[in-house]
């Protein structure tokens, strides 16, 4: 049985900075996080743990919900919340003469039952930063860039605060009736072809997508997510490991309704104008809803997203194609995923394959998002 949240008194368990996955697999999925983990005070407590908590005294009514005196976890059954990381990534697009680093992380608010390990909601958030660079950072560069994001505010961004701003809106429950998740995302052939072209891991990609998917969907929405665990997923169990050494298999719940996702392809020309170049991006792919119960669809519909970008020929500009395709990816996810809290006929018009006709189906979709809060 799940703890109960009796009473608005009642406060959560705070477990602090957690990777989601394997710790096997840590310095693959989070290089640089994982040794900004690394670094302590002098009396040996994480910083990652050590600004958390310092940020959250800064937030009396937020502070005033959490317990920072957790000790080992497994003892006793009250529910805990926990910053969860699930993606990390840097970038890079030259255009004209510059070059723009971008910086990602996902990460979700997550509570669980720390007796039974049970996942009770996830809730995603982003963090994006982008800065121009004279060049492609060394390594020892990014490394201080991560610190500096995760340690301070000198740059104007915090994931902390991103988390302490989303926990401050939502008021959990210790039990919800209805679980949603980003099941499978696949790439058909014509968009694997691409990404070899590209010299890019599928894996990657698809872990990418995923993530952006089920972001979208939950922000955009307002609803928990079962968490996408890129790769570690087995059993209804997902990897996790804390800051402060713990590390378990949180037990995940069965959904009630999927998501799945298929890139069926990355298309693209040009058009040359006297003055200009017109450069045009689509990506194409399938979005399905299952309830699982009923063993059926309740959305499955081809939709896409076009990009077009115009280059002044007087600037000789650069412009690499992959980080195009990648943003006109994750606009098609965004915008798909807004069509559940009211669905817009100008998008469906210009991005489902039967435009009008899918209004239907996306309102019916839209249903289950209610059970879901």
């Amino acid at each position: 049985m799940l703890p109960a949240l009796a009473h608005a008194e009642d406060k959560l368990l705070f477990a602090g900075f957690a990777f989601s996955g394997n710790y096997e697999n840590r310095n693959e999925l989070y290089p640089y996080s994982v040794r900004v983990e690394q670094f302590k005070d002098d009396n040996g407590q994480p910083l990652l743990n050590k600004v958390f908590i310092q940020k959250l005294k800064l937030r009396p009514k937020e502070d005033g919900r959490l317990s920072t005196e957790l000790g080992r976890l497994g003892q006793g059954s009250q529910v805990t919340v926990a910053f969860a990381l699930t993606y990390e990534n840097i970038e890079y697009v030259e255009l004209r003469d510059q070059i723009v680093m971008y910086l990602r992380l996902n990460f979700n608010v997550l509570a669980f039952d720390r007796k039974t390990k049970q996942l009770i909601a996830a809730y995603p958030v982003r963090l994006r930063f982008s800065e121009i660079v004279r060049d492609r950072l060394t390594d020892a560069e990014l490394l201080d860039l991560f610190k500096t994001i995760y340690l301070t505010n000198d740059l104007g961004i915090n994931p902390f605060d991103l988390w302490i701003d989303k926990f401050a809106c939502l008021k959990l429950r210790d039990l919800y009736n209805k679980h949603l998740q980003v099941k499978h995302v696949e790439l058909e052939p014509e968009a694997l072809a691409k990404l070899s072209d590209e010299h890019l891991s599928p894996k990657a990609f698809v872990n990418l997508v995923a993530n952006e998917l089920e972001t979208s969907i939950a922000t955009n929405n307002n609803v928990p997510i079962v968490p996408w665990s890129p790769g570690e997923a087995v059993g209804r169990v997902m990897a996790m490991r804390f800051a402060d050494g713990n590390a378990f298999n949180l037990n995940l719940p069965v959904a009630d309704y999927e998501v799945d996702f298929a890139v069926r392809a990355f298309r693209g020309t040009s058009v040359e104008e006297p003055s200009s170049w017109q450069k045009i991006y689509r990506v194409l792919g399938t979005l399905k809803i299952r309830d699982v119960k009923a063993a059926s669809y309740i959305l499955n519909e081809n939709i896409y997203n076009t990009q077009i970008i115009t280059l002044a020929k007087k600037y000789n500009p650069k412009i690499e194609d992959w980080p195009q395709y990648r943003k006109t990816t994750f606009e098609l996810l965004d915008e798909t995923s807004k069509q559940f809290s009211g669905v817009d006929p100008r998008w469906l018009k210009a991005s489902a394959s039967r435009a009008g006709e899918a209004e239907g189906a996306f309102r019916e979709a839209s249903k289950i998002f209610d059970q879901l809060k």
